[in-house]
């Protein structure tokens, strides 16, 4: 789906100040991610870093790229090398790193262009180990809202799309979620991480009518992801 680069910048760095507090599925995925680095070596790039959460847990070579300042800002206070900047318009000269790394921020962009974009500033068969939630995630607010509000990609299509310029040496898919007292709650953490922004919300009155949809919403509900996690090699050699 595209979401305006200007709403993410802003959704993100508002959420600054809760962000850490707030990402427990991200944490785990971030964790999860650590598994598969045990053959990077050399310089890499954190793609889509925000606050440094897997640039730590990696305790490798890195350099953060957000397209958030305020994201980039707080990252700078764990590991100073960072820039601000779009996966899919990567602001480093080709060939400059011998492995990317990504936790749950390539569904924000058109992979077509940001798989396209890390194959180009990855050496030759440079490592790309990522995670991203994919078709079927946030099932319950389909559920409150009576439509879908994110477009999240099929796990084929990224595979596909990856394989243009990776050999995708191993992939596997794994479910994640969280409990909310209801509506309210679980869009108030939607909110702290960042994470609300859809086709919906953009004038005064969607973010009224979405509101009261989660404000109606009572029920105990559960947040959840399906996650991918994809360990690939570039392919130009």
């Amino acid at each position: 789906m595209s979401v305006s680069k200007d709403l993410i910048r802003i959704s993100f760095s508002k959420a600054i100040s809760s962000y850490d507090k707030e990402i427990l599925i991200q944490r785990q995925t971030a964790l999860e991610l650590s598994h598969l680095e045990k053959d990077l070596k050399g310089h890499g790039v954190d793609l889509g870093c925000g606050t440094g959460m897997l640039t730590t847990i990696l305790n490798q070579d890195v350099v953060g790229l957000d397209i958030s300042f305020g994201m980039a800002k707080i990252y700078k206070k764990k590991n100073k090398n960072v820039v601000v900047g779009d996966i899919e318009n990567i602001p480093f000269k080709s060939n400059t790193f011998d492995f990317g790394v990504s936790n749950f921020a390539l569904h924000w962009t058109d992979v077509k262009k940001s798989f396209q974009e890390v194959s180009r500033i990855l050496k030759p068969k440079g490592k790309f180990i990522f995670c991203m939630p994919v078709e079927g995630s946030l099932r319950i607010v389909e559920e409150i809202l009576g439509e879908k509000n994110f477009d999240f990609y099929n796990p084929d299509f990224i595979l596909n799309e990856l394989s243009k310029y990776f050999s995708i040496e191993e992939y596997y898919m794994k479910s994640y979620s969280v409990d909310f007292n209801n509506g309210l709650e679980l869009l108030k953490h939607l909110h702290l991480t960042g994470s609300s922004i859809g086709k919906k919300g953009k004038t005064v009155g969607e973010k009224r009518n979405i509101y009261n949809k989660f404000k109606n919403y009572t029920k105990k509900t559960t947040l959840n992801f399906e996650v991918i996690f994809v360990n690939a090699v570039n392919l130009r050699f």
